[in-house]
């Protein structure tokens, strides 16, 4: 059966050029396992990010992915270039279609949740929208113990979610978007207009303090996942939890100031990450 990777292939090309060339030491099998799930993952959530401010649209848009995605996963094929590749490697490594139905749920959230009320109720959406996307990557990474890998995965995505959330907080803001718990916020004397006002008082950076902390304490709780990885893999996945962990160095170095810049990783400190990574390999992070 001939499945056409080439839309997977351009979509993390244009949307991840460093995965994109990273992944390109792996073996084709596995790398158009990568591009198969990244284009799902990418495609699910422009759904949403690419008609902000059109509920009705975005809930029919979702709700007719989770249909095709269905209907293509129980006829073992789809005419869609993105479902297709997505169906063949999860029947060809017997990924569990949960894990497709949780993103979906995960990305429909943001249509009407703009507030979170605990860390637990955060959780299950980073969870959702994060770690299955690393729980479907584990089917084809060569794990031996996937029952022991998975709580690594799981605290990866939380990781790299939770960093995408501050990252974004002023981006998020604008959109009237607060992902940081209510409850959590009111322990540093703050609230959800707080955040929406855009205003770095000293108890906000307080608190981001406190958020940054956690996030590299699960990208701690997580590296241990990385030697039950393929060697093969095991740079593609490195080189993301270093970039993504990289972000909240930037943020500490820009002083908290998150509503009106947006840390990003540049390329010459990408080159440097990346040769780190090639000469002294990952437990060098052990430390932090």
């Amino acid at each position: 059966m001939y499945v056409d990777f080439r839309f997977a292939a351009q979509s993390i090309k244009k949307g991840s050029k460093t995965f994109y060339f990273a992944s390109r030491f792996m073996s084709r099998e596995r790398r158009n396992a990568f591009y198969a799930i990244y284009a799902f993952c990418r495609h699910t959530d422009n759904l949403v990010d690419d008609h902000e401010g059109k509920p009705e649209l975005q809930t029919l848009l979702i709700k007719d992915w989770k249909k095709r995605f269905l209907e293509g996963y129980d006829s073992g094929q789809s005419n869609d270039p993105i479902l297709n590749p997505l169906i063949y490697i999860m029947k060809k490594y017997n990924i569990p279609k949960t894990y497709p139905l949780e993103l979906i749920k995960g990305v429909g959230m943001d249509i009407y949740k703009k507030e979170y009320g605990t860390f637990s109720e955060l959780k299950r959406y980073c969870f959702r929208v994060a770690s299955v996307v690393g729980l479907m990557l584990m089917y084809v990474m060569g794990i031996s113990d996937l029952k022991k890998a998975k709580k690594y995965a799981v605290k990866l995505g939380i990781a790299m979610q939770l960093t995408n959330i501050l990252r974004d907080v002023g981006e998020d803001a604008r959109m009237g978007r607060v992902y940081f718990p209510k409850d959590e916020l009111a322990k540093f004397g703050l609230n959800v207009k707080d955040i929406l006002s855009l205003n770095k008082t000293a108890s906000v950076i307080k608190f981001l303090k406190f958020q940054v902390a956690r996030a590299k304490k699960y990208y701690g709780a997580a590296i241990k996942g990385l030697m039950m990885i393929h060697k093969e893999v095991r740079l593609v996945i490195a080189l993301a939890f270093t970039l993504y962990r990289e972000i909240l160095n930037v943020i500490e170095e820009n002083e908290y100031e998150v509503f009106g810049k947006r840390a990003y990783v540049n390329t010459f400190r990408k080159v440097m990450l990346y040769l780190k990574l090639m000469i002294f390999g990952y437990p060098q992070y052990q430390k932090n």
